[in-house]
């Protein structure tokens, strides 16, 4: 690298510019302070990069930025926060992570959505939990696939199948079916029993 060049510029109105210039390497460096905000500048070739201090507001421009903690990182707001990314977007952690809100928590996706883990995912809601899909599908594939509530109710618009190699239907009280049109009840071979059997 040769030699730079670093001025100093003094002035009433325009406060305080510092510039050093890198020739051979393209590159000004500039740090200018106006009495109203602090203004950090490495313009080079094909990027720049700044960064602006003000007595509320800290801006940084840059193509890349990385920040790196070798202990705790926080980041906390006052007020509300957004994050944005016009790309790939990535939360890694290597141990446990929580999300968690006071109010409400919304998800959402133009495409498709997918929560995955390799053992256990709990979704728990203290009072009402609605899932909602144009098609939905409920698949275990190597178990038990239980619902289970105080009253379960199962119904549908157009038509409503169960069907297994052996099912069972069981009430542990009263067993009611019933069907406001055609009913039918068949088998290669059927069995109606009971104490006391009432057909018609």
């Amino acid at each position: 690298m040769g030699k730079l060049v670093c001025t100093v510029e003094l002035d009433k109105e325009k406060g305080v510019t510092v510039k050093v210039e890198n020739a051979d390497g393209k590159i000004t460096q500039t740090v200018v302070m106006d009495g109203t905000s602090i203004t950090l500048k490495v313009q080079g070739n094909e990027e720049t990069s700044t960064v602006v201090q003000k007595q509320d507001s800290v801006t940084i421009t840059c193509k890349d930025f990385t920040v790196d903690a070798t202990g705790t990182l926080t980041l906390k707001s006052a007020k509300a926060s957004s994050w944005a990314s016009q790309d790939i977007l990535k939360v890694e952690s290597t141990k446990d992570m929580t999300l968690d809100t006071k109010a409400k928590l919304t998800q959402s996706a133009a495409q498709d959505a997918k929560l995955s883990s390799n053992t256990n995912v709990t979704v728990e809601a203290t009072s009402k939990l609605d899932l909602k899909g144009m098609q939905t599908n409920l698949t275990a594939s190597a178990g038990d696939n239980t619902v289970e509530g105080v009253n379960l109710k199962m119904s549908g618009k157009a038509q409503a199948e169960l069907s297994a190699p052996m099912t069972k239907v069981a009430g542990q009280g009263k067993l009611g079916l019933e069907s406001s049109g055609l009913a039918e009840l068949k088998g290669s071979m059927t069995t109606v029993g009971g104490a006391l059997v009432k057909l018609g």
